[in-house]
């Protein structure tokens, strides 16, 4: 499956879906706690908006990038954006073209948020997208990822097509290890603070997903 198609599929994904305003992710109603009012918040692979409107709503700065044009385009175009105190910014971009759309001239980040969407490309485009993370948060600032696990029920379905990646139903998904995602983070000197491995969390219809939850820290 080539970047084009997965392009493909995630603007047919989004076509016409809007966010479950009043039902954010149970991951993101605990990154909440963990955040200072106002802070400023980037959302790696923001979907249907429902998390970037929920920190919005709360009062964080928000910017939110996907990679799926349609979907920034429904978000940007919502004719509600003026009731936040702080007006999110939505960005069409791929994790591996960060820098273009958020460089050093910008205000550093208190937090990046990261849920669902390291498993969804391959390792050399997270590891660019956690070096830019660990480059743009300010010192103390927090990289807050949800992610699928290779202890879930899904690994090993379909076709392999790289280690720990599959295709199946058509969509390209890529499982983690806790102690190499702990790893890299690390390299990047980043100090993870809460790390945790289980199912029960992330429930979706029928799927309960053995997901990794991870913070880590910048050094003040």
């Amino acid at each position: 499956m080539t970047r084009a198609d997965e392009d493909a599929y995630w603007n047919a994904f989004y076509a016409g879906r809007h966010p479950d305003l009043e039902n954010p992710s149970s991951f993101a109603r605990l990154v909440l706690t963990k955040l200072e009012p106002g802070a400023l918040l980037f959302e790696l692979g923001c979907g249907n908006g429902r998390d970037a409107l929920f920190f919005a709503d709360q009062g964080a700065r928000v910017v939110a990038c996907d990679r799926s044009a349609v979907a920034i385009k429904l978000l940007s175009d919502r004719p509600d954006l003026t009731r936040f105190r702080h007006r999110p910014r939505f960005l069409t971009a791929d994790f591996a073209d960060l820098a273009q759309v958020y460089d050093t001239s910008h205000e550093p980040l208190d937090a990046v948020y990261s849920r669902f969407t390291l498993h969804a490309v391959p390792v050399e485009i997270q590891t660019a997208a956690l070096a830019w993370s660990a480059l743009h948060l300010r010192a103390g600032g927090q990289l807050l990822i949800e992610v699928r696990s290779v202890k879930g029920s899904l690994y090993g379905k379909g076709e392999q097509v790289e280690r720990d990646a599959f295709i199946h139903d058509g969509h390209y998904r890529r499982f983690l290890r806790l102690d190499e995602l702990t790893a890299e983070l690390e390299g990047l000197g980043l100090a993870v603070t809460e790390a945790t491995e289980s199912a029960g969390v992330a429930v979706y219809k029928d799927d309960d997903p053995v997901v990794i939850r991870l913070t880590a820290r910048k050094p003040a």
